[in-house]
Order: structure tokens, then C-alpha cells, then sequence
């Protein structure tokens, strides 16, 4: 595969099972049949079986059951029986599928595939974009007024956290390091843990332009600080995206911005410095830099 592609796309390769006749098809659509429509959960309403398929793709991209919720009643709507957050949660616990703090479908592969398949759902990514962007509105509204080290009850620390990580994964990747480098200064340690929750998240379909934006290959505006942080972002979110590995090259470039930003001039930017030890390690290792049940569930069968 090229160094741009997107580990995703092997999905899209043709199979043909052994002592199969039938003609070839996607890997993606073998496994969806053989995961989900072939086992559908036992407690399933039969109302809800025709489109049990693309709740789930839908759901692919929530955290947690508002997030999911979120999702059902705009994709239920007009329906007579609706599925909330909660019913769903249990027939994926009935079928076996494991939870996850941070990921409502909380099993790794699981959740690429069907990332994968919402992707591709309408054309130009419509279904992906359409989604995160009713849920960056969602949190937006939410997030009005919040204060800045608010701390929220859901998978991200902040409404403003969790707005910015789907305004990230929608096309809003320039307004997200906007809002990142003004609030960098005086709050290292919360900015941290914002950004990483920020950047856990899949990448869209087609080639993948983080790695030379990490590397500053791709021209940005802006004083030191803000292109500094650009690169940094597209950095740790080529980490947190767990499709592909990151290893001495990631852990360099971490290494190495954060080193710059904690030579700047603002509060507090010295106590980068650990940070930039620490996360650089965990890259070179191919651990996430924020461990949640899944990526544990990942690292050790690695």
C-alpha cells in the first residue's frame, strides 16, 4: 500500500471464500454478514432488523450513550418504535461485543469496519461528514457558556472537547488548531488532556495527509505557536488513529514539537518538556497515548 493510504482501505479488497462459487466480494461485505446479519441479536425487534446494519454504521462514530443518542432519534425519526442508546448497548452485550469508556461500539475492529462502511455509505463521504457534523452542533449548543477546565460526565472531559473532535473529523481540522493555540498558554496538563481527546478519532477516507502535515511538508499560517501546534495535532492524531503504526518516525516528530512549544514564550510551557518524553515513548512502543478499554483489548493480543 502507498505511505498515504489508509489501512482501511485493504477492506475494499476483493475475497472469495474457500469452496466458495459465488463471485468474488469486498472483504468489508464478508465480514459484515458474517458478524452482524447472520448473528443478529437474539432480543432484536424484528421492526429493527432491516436497518440494524446502518444504526450501527451510524453509531460508529459516537463515545457515549448521548453521543449515541444523538444519532438514533435523527436516524429513527419518522419510525414508530424507536431503539435508544441503551437498548443497543445491551443487544451488542448479548452478542458478545465488548464495552469501551471512550467508544460506544467498543470493540476495535468492529468499529473500523463499520467506520469503514459509513464512509462509504453515500458518495464523497456524505453519511461520515453529515453525522459529525449533527454531533459538532449538538455539542456546540451544549458547550455555549462552558467554562474552560469544565469538566463533563460523558467520554471527554469537556462538551468543548467533544464538539472539537467532530468539528476535527468534518473538515474543521484549521479551526480546531485555532482554538488549540489559544488555549495553550497557562494550561499545559489540561491542554494536553484536551488535545488527546481531541485527536482520537478515525480518520475520513481516501489518502492520508496527516503524516506530512505532521512533518510540516504542508504549508501553514500563522505565527510559530499555531503552526507549531498544527503539526502536533496531525502528530498525536496519527497515534490515536490505531489503523496505522507509528513507531521511531511518530515519536521523533512528537518528540521534537513538543520540545519547540515548551521553549516558547507563554505559562507554563517548560512542563512540556515531560510530556514530550513521555507520549515520544509510548509512539516508539505503538501504544496509544491515551489507553482506553479497546486499545488495551488491541496492545495485547499485539
Amino acid at each position: 500500500m502507498p505511505a498515504d493510504a489508509n489501512d482501511r482501505a485493504i477492506l475494499d479488497a476483493p475475497l472469495r471464500l474457500h469452496g466458495d462459487d459465488t463471485p468474488e466480494r469486498p472483504v468489508a461485505d464478508v465480514l459484515l454478514r458474517e458478524l452482524i446479519l447472520e448473528q443478529l441479536p437474539v432480543r432484536l425487534p424484528t421492526e429493527h432488523q432491516a436497518q440494524w446494519l446502518d444504526l450501527l454504521s451510524h453509531l460508529s462514530v459516537a463515545h457515549d450513550p448521548e453521543c449515541a443518542d444523538v444519532l438514533l432519534r435523527h436516524h429513527q425519526s419518522g419510525h414508530v418504535h424507536h431503539l435508544t442508546a441503551h437498548h443497543v448497548s445491551q443487544l451488542l452485550t448479548d452478542t458478545g461485543w465488548p464495552a469501551c469508556e471512550r467508544h460506544f461500539i467498543g470493540d476495535f475492529g468492529l468499529r473500523q469496519l463499520l467506520v469503514h462502511r459509513l464512509y462509504g455509505l453515500r458518495p464523497g463521504g456524505a453519511a461520515w461528514y453529515a453525522d459529525h457534523h449533527l454531533l459538532r452542533d449538538h455539542y456546540a449548543q451544549r458547550a455555549a457558556g462552558e467554562a474552560p477546565d469544565a469538566q463533563g460526565d460523558g467520554a471527554f472531559r469537556s462538551l468543548t472537547a467533544h464538539r472539537m473532535n467532530h468539528h476535527l473529523v468534518s473538515g474543521g481540522a484549521d479551526d480546531v488548531v485555532s482554538h488549540l493555540a489559544a488555549t495553550l498558554p497557562g494550561r499545559p496538563g489540561a491542554w494536553c488532556a484536551d488535545l488527546l481527546e481531541i485527536a482520537q478519532a478515525p480518520y475520513p477516507g481516501g489518502a492520508d495527509a496527516r503524516r506530512e502535515r505532521a512533518q510540516g511538508l504542508v504549508a501553514a499560517d500563522g505565527p510559530p505557536l499555531r503552526r507549531t501546534v498544527d503539526q502536533l495535532l496531525h502528530a498525536v492524531w496519527l497515534c490515536e488513529e490505531r489503523t496505522r503504526p507509528t513507531g521511531k518516525e511518530t515519536a521523533r516528530t512528537l518528540a521534537k514539537l513538543l520540545d519547540l512549544l515548551s521553549i516558547m514564550d507563554f505559562e507554563g510551557a517548560g512542563r512540556l518538556s515531560r510530556t514530550a518524553t513521555d507520549w515520544s515513548g509510548l509512539a516508539e512502543n505503538e501504544q496509544p497515548l491515551l489507553r482506553c478499554t479497546c486499545t488495551e483489548q488491541l496492545r495485547r493480543r499485539r
